[in-house]
């Protein structure tokens, strides 16, 4: 017979329960949203048209606010701030569907972010005006067509912030930004066609009125950000958790950039490892150490899904070195228990302590994990002076 590893074992064991004492009713924390974009095996479903009338060719209609000059005369927005051809945009969440097939404009013809794809074919230009610094968020549906998304600083192939075949994205400061969705070529041959688009904004104080700190959401945004550009993720699902809230706080919550909309908002528990010695409702201490049984700060990846003692679970990686690099050799995982829910706050006055696991509501884990497993990203803050030095994640 095979012999059992340490990190076979710990795989089937996952995190344990500190606190023993057993209640388990219906809690709160309901996902706010469902579907979109953002999460990893979702697929967007079209977007809903309630302006057709444009003079710019190709489009065929948007939701959110875009200024484009009718050819009837009329106008959405102000068509004296917006050129000829372009379609503007400063309202968000934002869908359009194009068809780029139906553009006479071929401005563009390779970007910086790609400077040997050719993008010889027909173009749609979108101008974005963003009123204050957040994370813009782009995501295309291309349908049988093969056209692109670029963010650019502004109408110059050269100031290309980001790009990609279905999403694009950056956390940039307020101003004026183009996006163009370009026709890719290939051997002669123009891949131009019907495409979906959809814009969200999400701005540090997005989820103020959910509990989650803008301070909190502004470092978690420049995390995502610096993950972003180094291809750790192209789900735009992101998780925050923040330690500096006491248990009995709702202090995890999953926004989907896409359409900053709020997925989840959760108890999650912290080691028992971490438990503050005055009160337990708090976390005061962490580590990436194996046998601490303390949680483990900064980003993670969401990986594969398993069942273990603990139920359906659902695997971390840690992308910071000597911050977190060893959650999976440790078992730290994202699994649903009894003890991180409301029902058992009101019964003890804090949540129960897992070994190291942000452990959930176990009515709701298993739609939080299914929704985001496989690469979104799970970031956990705490005000710790050596982490917020050392993250590579951080400004």
């Amino acid at each position: 017979m095979r012999p059992v590893t340490i990190l076979a074992l710990l795989s089937l064991l996952g995190c344990q329960q500190q606190d023993t004492a057993q209640t388990r009713l219906s809690a709160g924390g309901e996902p706010t949203s469902g579907g979109g974009f953002g999460a990893t095996n979702t697929t967007p479903t079209g977007a809903t048209s309630t302006s057709t009338s444009s003079s710019t060719p190709g489009t065929t209609g948007t939701t959110g606010t875009a200024e484009t000059t009718s050819t009837t005369g009329g106008t959405t927005g102000s068509a004296a701030e917006c050129p000829d051809g372009v379609i503007c945009v400063d309202t968000f969440p934002f869908t359009h569907s194009g068809d780029t097939s139906a553009s006479s404009a071929r401005e563009f013809d390779a970007y910086a972010c790609a400077p040997d794809t050719d993008e010889s074919g027909p173009e749609i230009v979108y101008r974005v005006t963003l009123a204050e610094e957040g994370y813009l968020a782009l995501g295309l549906n291309d349908w049988d067509a093969d056209v692109d998304v670029h963010l650019l600083e502004s109408l110059d192939p050269d100031d290309c912030i980001d790009r990609g075949h279905l999403s694009a994205g950056a956390l940039l400061e307020a101003g004026t930004y183009h996006v163009i969705i370009d026709s890719w070529v290939s051997d002669g041959t123009e891949y131009a066609g019907q495409y979906d688009l959809w814009m969200g904004h999400t701005a540090p104080q997005a989820f103020e009125v959910e509990g989650l700190d803008r301070e909190v959401l502004s470092l978690g945004l420049h995390a995502f950000d610096a993950a972003w550009f180094t291809d750790e993720t192209d789900s735009f699902l992101f998780t925050i958790i923040d330690f500096s809230l006491p248990s009995t706080e709702k202090r995890q919550w999953t926004i989907d950039l896409l359409d900053a909309a709020l997925w989840y908002s959760l108890h999650v528990t912290h080691g028992e490892g971490s438990g503050s010695s005055s009160d337990a409702r708090y976390a005061d201490k962490f580590s990436n150490t194996e046998g601490s049984h303390q949680s483990s700060l900064g980003l993670m990846r969401t990986a594969e899904t398993y069942e273990g003692s603990n139920g359906y679970s659902l695997r971390l990686d840690g992308l910071e070195s000597n911050i977190n690099d060893n959650v999976r050799d440790r078992a730290i995982v994202v699994h649903g228990a009894d003890y991180a829910t409301q029902d058992f706050i009101d019964s003890y006055g804090y949540l129960g302590r897992s070994w190291g696991c942000p452990a959930i509501d176990d009515t709701i884990s298993s739609s939080l994990i299914d929704d985001v497993s496989g690469g979104s990203l799970y970031w956990t803050y705490y005000p710790d002076d050596d982490f917020l030095a050392d993250s590579a994640y951080l400004p």
